[in-house]
């Protein structure tokens, strides 16, 4: 996934937050920390490296100064796009060895202990 994505200048984290960013339109540092399981300082990095090159705003909340609000940026947005269809190329790649029946008991692996972990927090 990363070396589909390096051309675009973004990793798998990277592509995770705009994942994010692209679902929820707003969003801030502390939000992303709790959705992602990331650390703060990560996070920090990762919205640093976001907003070097283009891809997010960050800017003041009206409602709390102490909050930042992200958002894409139009860049951000076309990142996002190119960035879903590599990732899903890489995808289909990755996962061409498996059936369809193996598919399906994977996802429901995963999602569980997506679950399960979510339930944890």
């Amino acid at each position: 996934m990363n070396d589909a994505l390096a051309p675009l200048n973004l990793t798998s984290k990277h592509f995770g937050v705009l994942l994010l960013l692209d679902r929820d339109g707003v969003s801030t540092q502390r939000d992303l920390i709790r959705e992602t399981g990331s650390d703060k300082a990560g996070m920090v990095r990762t919205v640093e490296d976001l907003e070097n090159v283009g891809y997010l705003n960050r800017t003041r909340s009206t409602t709390d100064k102490r909050v930042s609000e992200l958002t894409l940026t139009a860049a951000g947005r076309a990142a996002f796009e190119t960035a879903t269809r590599a990732g899903g190329a890489a995808g289909r790649e990755l996962f061409e060895p498996f059936t369809e029946a193996e598919l399906e008991v994977l996802e429901d692996l995963l999602t569980r202990f997506v679950d399960a972990g979510r339930s944890q927090v």
